[in-house]
């Protein structure tokens, strides 16, 4: 057994303490029922695109559990290979009320579900209550409370809530020992975003306000949530691209770099906010909450530890067993999905791609939804142009949704003009 899961179930196994897996992943022991939210066993999220940094904790121990919360639908929360490998008695639950993750569950998870009814006090387990609460308006995130009368976590997944909905779990009535926050949003805006030369000093604006606003955020949760400890979590999710100080992975703040900055910006949450990696536990051993960390990171060291891990992985290649593409098969499948658009923009999406050496331009022109194969992309329109590496042109052409290459992070992306286009968003994220 993991030396560090052993520790903590020899300490707390029995009793009420919460085991770090890593990024979103945790081990709860609530009077001692063990119960995991959102553990990534064996699955790879978006194309194997992204790697654990530490790597998540993985043990045969985990499939001796309870119960297993989901929190949404996402490749890195979601692993249905895990699910469909556990014992019958294990309970599998989700918060309710969002219709397209209960279908999808329920359709593969080979297991009855568990739904737990949002903003209701709900036993999950003999002597363990849960609470949740949904996002305000995306359908797809949810948040957790677990609880008993000596012990309370709380799971905050990817689920950003305005602060009157975060203050619904203020109204249970019970102290938070440990909160699992996030504090950092891995989006490809504007990270990935082409600008001019003379522009450039806009992106880095921009990116820092959105940086630091997933930063406040999360302070401001904590003085919701008043917890006692606070793991940042939900951003040790890197791109495996061999390079720590790349662009999309220095866009994501470190767990070491936030509990600097919340320090910074508050003094008086040194000892809450704690930067705990995979491994890291804590428990109410005499009634008093107390905290294991294996080692305390400063920023370089951390950065530093994680380059290597990048440096030391075998570099990405296309699949050796994909061959010369249909590409006629793959414009039939574009036009199926596109058949649901019917409302006219004033916009042209390119795609740059690169398979087995040759490059190939596709064009779908949004006032008619019509996908071509073009020599040279057309001039004079407001377009979207994504130029994809060769693994995701490889992914795309070979059946994957563009939805899955966005998650991939291995493109950039130049609109002209440079604006926020909900309409044309919708396309490339749910459509093609």
């Amino acid at each position: 057994m993991n030396q560090q899961l052993h520790q903590f179930l020899e300490q707390y196994g029995a009793t009420d303490g919460v085991l770090y897996l890593g990024h979103a992943g945790l081990l709860a022991v609530i009077g001692g029922k063990k119960i995991l939210f959102d553990p990534i066993i064996e699955s790879q999220p978006y194309g194997d695109s992204w790697v654990f940094f530490p790597p998540q904790l993985d043990d045969p121990a985990l499939y001796d559990v309870d119960a297993v919360i989901v929190s949404h639908i996402h490749q890195d929360h979601y692993d249905l290979p895990f699910l469909r490998a556990l014992k019958p008695s294990v309970k599998v639950a989700i918060v309710g009320q969002r219709p397209s993750f209960e279908a999808d569950i329920q359709a593969n998870a080979d297991r009855p579900i568990t739904i737990i009814e949002p903003e209701t006090v709900t036993e999950l387990l003999p002597g363990v209550k849960v609470f949740g609460v949904t996002h305000d308006s995306n359908g797809i995130d949810s948040s957790v409370i677990a609880y008993n009368d000596r012990f309370c976590i709380y799971h905050g997944n990817d689920n950003y809530l305005k602060p009157a909905t975060m203050a619904k779990f203020t109204t249970v009535g019970v102290d938070i020992d440990v909160a699992c926050i996030p504090y950092a949003y891995i989006h490809w805006y504007p990270f990935l975003m082409e600008y001019p030369q003379d522009k450039l000093h806009e992106k880095q604006i921009e990116s820092e306000r959105l940086v630091n606003m997933y930063q406040d955020d999360c302070l401001n949760v904590i003085d919701i949530l008043k917890p006692k400890v606070v793991i940042p979590f939900g951003a040790n999710l890197l791109i495996d691209d061999g390079n720590m100080h790349s662009e999309i992975n220095m866009a994501v703040r470190t767990p070491v770099e936030f509990a600097a900055y919340a320090r910074a910006r508050r003094p008086e949450l040194a000892e809450v906010v704690l930067p705990m990696l995979a491994g890291d536990y804590a428990g109410k051993p005499d009634g008093k909450l107390a905290v294991t960390m294996q080692r305390v990171y400063t920023v370089e060291e951390y950065r530093d530890a994680a380059n290597d891990f990048l440096r030391s992985r075998p570099a990405k290649t296309v699949r050796t067993d994909w061959q010369q593409v249909d590409l006629d098969g793959f414009l039939a499948v574009l036009r199926t999905r596109l058949e649901v658009c019917d409302t006219p923009i004033d916009n042209v999406l390119q795609f740059e791609l690169t398979y087995l050496g040759q490059p190939i331009l596709v064009e779908i022109d949004c006032m008619n939804y019509v996908p071509t194969i073009v020599p040279a992309f057309a001039t004079g329109r407001n377009v979207h142009r994504f130029r994809l590496d060769e693994i995701s042109s490889a992914e795309w052409l070979n059946g994957k949704r563009f939805e899955e290459i966005i998650g991939m992070r291995r493109f950039t992306l130049m609109r002209e003009p440079n604006l926020y286009l909900p309409d044309v968003l919708k396309i490339f994220n749910t459509v093609v």
